[in-house]
């Protein structure tokens, strides 16, 4: 009874092809955001916010704490990062049914003063612009609105090649992409 699919990406058109959607029933409509939205968002100072030690570098994650956002990964990558650079810190915005498993990974590493998961916050684009790198874990991903949400703030971005993703990052133009699960590749671009 569909008479047009509109996708939030190529690759969840892609989908739908895939699953027998008659191409000519699709179209591709990348989401978007309020840039004026964003911008108009007052900093926050994360250092302040989470009392993280001045200067040191801060990497931000913003996601639901689910599989698919792979911040299991991103704390694997941040056990290499904070051997190279020990001050580095990474603050993961979100919340989800992974909390508690991420809680332990991050206990089971020792990383409690470099990774902290304060869960949902109502002023996330002002965190975002307080971040000096934006990470985007995710094994799979239909397009990343929070990638758009970063680089509206001016962020760098490492990102994974799951999805849509490669549809917004332009690989070393807006961003560097690694594959999906592959922390070290995560880990040396972060570190770069």
């Amino acid at each position: 009874q569909v008479d047009c699919f509109i996708a939030a990406s190529d690759a969840i058109r892609q989908m739908l092809i895939a699953d027998g959607i008659a191409p000519e029933r699709t179209a591709t409509v990348h989401e978007g955001i309020d840039v004026a939205h964003v911008q108009a968002a007052p900093l926050v100072n994360v250092h302040e916010a989470f009392w993280l030690p001045h200067g040191a570098p801060v990497v931000g994650n913003v996601a639901a704490l689910v599989p698919h956002k792979g911040q299991r990964h991103l704390i694997e990558a941040a056990r290499l990062v904070v051997r190279e650079i020990p001050d580095a810190r990474f603050v993961i915005l979100g919340e989800g049914e992974l909390r508690e498993h991420l809680e332990r990974q991050v206990r089971d590493y020792h990383l409690e003063k470099h990774v902290l998961l304060p869960g949902f916050r109502p002023d996330v684009l002002g965190c975002m612009k307080g971040f000096d790198l934006f990470a985007m874990s995710s094994v799979t991903e239909g397009l990343g609105t929070s990638l758009l949400d970063a680089m509206a703030c001016a962020r760098p971005i490492v990102a994974t090649r799951a999805g849509g993703i490669p549809e917004i990052v332009e690989e070393g133009v807006t961003g560097v992409l690694v594959s999906p699960r592959d922390h070290a590749a995560m880990a040396r671009e972060l570190v770069r």
